[in-house]
């Protein structure tokens, strides 16, 4: 057979299955994460550390590439958002840097945490500062499209159809949690922010106050209070508490405090979702 009638055979078997376009392309992702991890960089270095950056453009076009396959999603994928995406992502930013700053001031209030000082210091410039501040918000922009893309967007979409909705929740908020590095806590922590972000995400329909909440939540741990072992934040924040409690606030390593935020608003949600239930796919960012 030749590489022609290849090539055509498993273009086909991947416009009919979504099974296999759902293994196909999380089994690509995984690839592209391996490849990135295995690229050389300054571990003492905490921008080097986020391979985002590096993954973004592989995420991009192999979704891309993808969504010619069942045909209908292309309009959507290139179409531009609405006023309406935008200012859902505006909210979504917004309601995250909120509740991850509620969750720092509940935090505070025990004694748990502190941000006494501002980032620039003697040794540290205010423009430095802000410079680290606004590369942090870069990489972070390019981590929230890679998570969400894969874990609620066109990878969720084909879980969907190939499973049923139960099961590609299960499934996606346990890669999402997986994905995050190994640890019983850390997969309990991670399944539930998942989960939380699935049902965001249910509920409109698209990726854009998800994203948006996602980003947001990012940004407040690290560019706003940023832990001292990572790159200069405005506002570094000093762990006081048990680490049990507060876990390594900036690093995907929750505390019991953190569970418990995201499992109420999880239940929020789902109550939320329950009592509005209206989506629709989401090959793209909206479909």
């Amino acid at each position: 057979m030749s590489r022609t009638m290849t090539l055509r055979t498993l273009t086909h078997v991947l416009r009919d299955s979504a099974a296999a376009r759902s293994v196909v392309y999380l089994s690509s992702m995984a690839g592209i994460v391996l490849t990135v991890s295995k690229l050389p960089y300054d571990a003492d270095n905490p921008f080097e550390a986020n391979g985002h950056p590096l993954a973004f453009p592989g995420v991009v076009g192999l979704t891309n590439l993808f969504t010619y396959l069942p045909s209908e999603s292309r309009r959507d994928w290139e179409r531009l958002p609405t006023r309406g995406e935008l200012t859902d992502l505006a909210r979504g930013v917004a309601i995250g840097i909120a509740a991850c700053s509620a969750m720092f001031g509940i935090a505070a209030v025990r004694g748990w945490v502190s941000a006494p000082a501002w980032g620039w210091r003697e040794e540290l410039s205010p423009r430095t500062v802000l410079a680290s501040a606004a590369l942090i918000a870069a990489q972070e922009a390019t981590l929230v499209f890679d998570e969400e893309m894969v874990f609620r967007g066109y990878g969720f979409d084909t879980l969907e159809k190939a499973l049923g909705l139960p099961l590609a929740l299960l499934l996606s908020t346990s890669l999402f949690a997986r994905y995050h590095g190994p640890g019983w806590k850390r997969f309990l922590g991670l399944s539930i922010a998942g989960l939380f972000l699935a049902l965001l995400r249910l509920k409109t329909g698209n990726l854009w106050l998800v994203s948006g909440f996602h980003y947001g939540w990012n940004v407040a741990q690290k560019c706003v209070f940023g832990p001292p072992d990572g790159a200069p934040s405005l506002r570094p924040l000093h762990v006081h508490g048990p680490i049990a409690w507060v876990g390594r606030p900036g690093h995907p390593e929750p505390g019991w405090l953190q569970i418990l935020v995201m499992t109420l608003m999880a239940i929020i949600a789902a109550r939320w979702l329950r009592r509005h239930s209206a989506r629709t796919p989401c090959s793209g960012w909206k479909d």
